[in-house]
């Protein structure tokens, strides 16, 4: 399809970067579109000529999509959305082993454009370079500075502000590993607070970052703050009431973001957590955060209130005892991408239509979701974008249409919706079912990583087989892995699940075989299955490799390198302590000997529990 803009060259330069993702051309003799800044938010079609209707130059691009998306199926139409929300928000994680480079980030914006994302927080702990602090993102793949004025330069021609996200307190110990940290460390993960060398840090830290983007706002976290004063703190001032140093600490910490003219913004957490019966609990419904609490939270800050879908759901209980403390309120949702190689689009996507729906009742128009990461980063990116869709339909309708939001995604991605929606059966089987506790629901990075001679969750793989599952899931992506647009992305989730679904029928057979004295079922899987598996291994591990080298930096690869090559170790191992037992060579194999017991499942296991119990990483 054809468009004639009319509009000044640069917002045409910038069109023209979409021309290629959504389909269409620029030139005379095209369908001539106005564009018109108002009240209205939207896009028509009538007697040839086209208007776009845009409340923030973000949304431009958005109605964009839709006017091509619409036009396609008629020569005549005049649709409405929604401008309820501010302009809606994504964080991106950049701290948690995959840091996405540049050509990355700029795919990922134009697809944020296109679904009309307003703003993106880049979470940098200390992957950015900090002048004077050598170690401060060492070999963590950090920004330069000119990256970073690169990545604002390409959002801003979007609209799109770019928004630091940093830490300030906790969170912070991949810097406090290191010697040069020591003297503002207080535990492995806070700083220390009352000592001047922390605020020079800080002070040096919020305006180089600060400095890398046009937006006056910062993201300074302040969240999980669990162990401050514990550490060197105690060990020099003794005990304090932790509340007392927290809020001690976000004075002068907000004095540093009035230095510099910035409109801090912040998780809630501790705020709750210690108004809370037993100082821990965010979500408690009969917490009461008293005056005295309320009275010590900086009058400028925004609180960002997070919740990622994993109670029954949000009603807005939450966002009501927010806005009480009367500071500006966001809402902070998640993708679930953080606990494997794919994302649970299930829980976040009933996450976030509570969620919106409860912001608009409390009439909450900050809203934004998290792509946090975790564990060194396996989780494919571009996996994400149905969930980033999907929450989008929901800011710009109220109500969207299961047909809608497939449209919609089709339109942004050029992909099929249920085909993306079926990698979160990565997790577990989600056939209607309802499990008891969100935690239940994820199970597929468990069992990618698990040994497979020490099985650690053989047990529920004993009650609850997953090969059949995993199969179906593999057989699926078997008929579209050559698909030309993300052909590379469904060969990769092929691979995951064609791994999946030998590893498990491996696990489920081998013990039972074992105690049976079933040489037969023993001789297949030493002699042709363990073999196979490896070469799943080996085929998993190479596209995840391109899928990672595509779109992000090289440093942090290195820890999927080895966790690769051990499964592929085990498995040579599995192979020999099997052959020799076959053989008469001994009498037993000692890891099968051991009684396989039930281990809780978690969507927040790291890798190091997953292999072994004796193991970390």
């Amino acid at each position: 399809m054809k468009l004639n803009f009319l509009c000044d060259k640069d917002l045409l330069c910038t069109l023209s970067r979409l021309s290629e993702l959504i389909g269409f051309d620029i030139g005379e003799g095209g369908i001539p579109v106005s564009f018109v800044k108002g009240e209205r938010l939207g896009a028509s079609l009538t007697g040839g000529k086209a208007t776009i209707y845009y409340q923030r130059k973000h949304q431009i691009f958005r109605e964009l999509c839709v006017l091509l998306e619409n036009a396609k199926a008629s020569d005549s139409f005049d649709v409405i959305e929604d401008g309820f929300f501010e302009p809606p928000a994504i964080m991106l994680d950049a701290s948690r082993g995959a840091v996405a480079n540049l050509s990355g980030i700029c795919r990922f914006l134009d697809f944020a454009a296109v679904m009309g994302f307003g703003a993106v927080m880049l979470y940098t702990e200390d992957t950015a370079e900090l002048e004077g602090y050598p170690y401060f993102g060492y070999m963590r793949g950090r920004y330069t500075r000119e990256e970073l004025l690169k990545i604002d330069d390409y959002a801003y021609a979007y609209g799109i502000e770019m928004i630091p996200c940093i830490e300030c307190y906790g969170h912070m110990g991949k810097y406090l590993l290191w010697e040069d940290a020591a003297p503002i460390k207080d535990t492995a993960e806070v700083l220390l607070a009352r000592e001047e060398k922390t605020f020079e840090f800080l002070d040096k830290w919020i305006s180089s970052i600060s400095s890398c983007f046009r937006s006056g706002k910062i993201h300074i976290g302040m969240d999980e703050a669990w162990d401050m004063g514990r550490g060197a703190f105690l060990d020099k001032h003794g005990y304090v009431p932790p509340f007392e140093i927290f809020c001690e600490y976000m004075d002068r910490l907000v004095e540093i973001t009035d230095k510099y003219g910035l409109e801090p913004l912040m998780w809630s957490d501790m705020y709750f957590r210690i108004s809370s019966k037993n100082g821990k609990e965010y979500y408690d419904e009969e917490t009461v955060v008293p005056d005295w609490v309320r009275d010590r939270i900086p009058k400028n800050v925004t609180l960002v209130y997070w919740h990622y879908g994993r109670l029954s759901g949000i009603d807005g209980y939450m966002l009501k005892k927010h806005k009480e403390l009367g500071r500006k309120v966001a809402y902070a949702g998640g993708l679930w991408g953080w606990s494997g190689h794919l994302p649970e689009h299930g829980l976040s996507m009933r996450g976030a239509k509570a969620a919106l729906r409860a912001c608009r009742e409390q009439d909450v128009r900050l809203a934004m979701t998290t792509i946090w990461s975790n564990d060194n980063a396996e989780c494919d990116l571009f996996a994400q974008l149905v969930g980033l869709s999907y929450f989008a339909e929901h800011v710009y309708d109220p109500e969207p249409s299961e047909e809608k939001i497939k449209k919609r995604f089709l339109a942004t991605t050029g992909a099929d919706f249920d085909a993306f929606h079926k990698m979160g059966d990565y997790h577990n089987v989600f056939d209607g079912r309802e499990y008891k506790s969100f935690q239940h629901r994820f199970f597929g990075k468990l069992l990618f990583w698990q040994d497979v001679l020490e099985g650690t969750y053989d047990a529920q793989l004993l009650k609850n087989p997953m090969s059949s599952h995993y199969a179906e899931c593999r057989d699926y992506f078997s008929k579209i892995k050559e698909d030309g647009t993300w052909g590379e992305l469904y060969t990769h989730v092929y691979n995951v699940f064609d791994y999946l679904a030998l590893k498990t029928y491996v696990a489920e057979n081998l013990v039972t075989a074992y105690k049976a004295n079933d040489r037969e079922m023993l001789e297949r899987i030493t002699y042709s299955l363990l073999p196979e598996l490896i070469e799943k291994t080996k085929a998993v591990h190479a596209s995840h490799k391109a899928r990672w080298f595509s779109y992000n930096k090289a440093v942090g690869w290195s820890n999927l390198d080895i966790r690769y090559a051990g499964v592929k170790e085990r498995c040579e191992t599995a192979i020999d302590r099997l052959s020799a037992y076959l053989r008469g060579e001994c009498d037993s194999v000692e890891e099968l000997e051991v009684e396989r017991l039930p281990r809780a499942i978690s969507a927040f296991t790291k890798y190091g529990a997953i292999a072994s119990p004796m193991g970390s990483v």
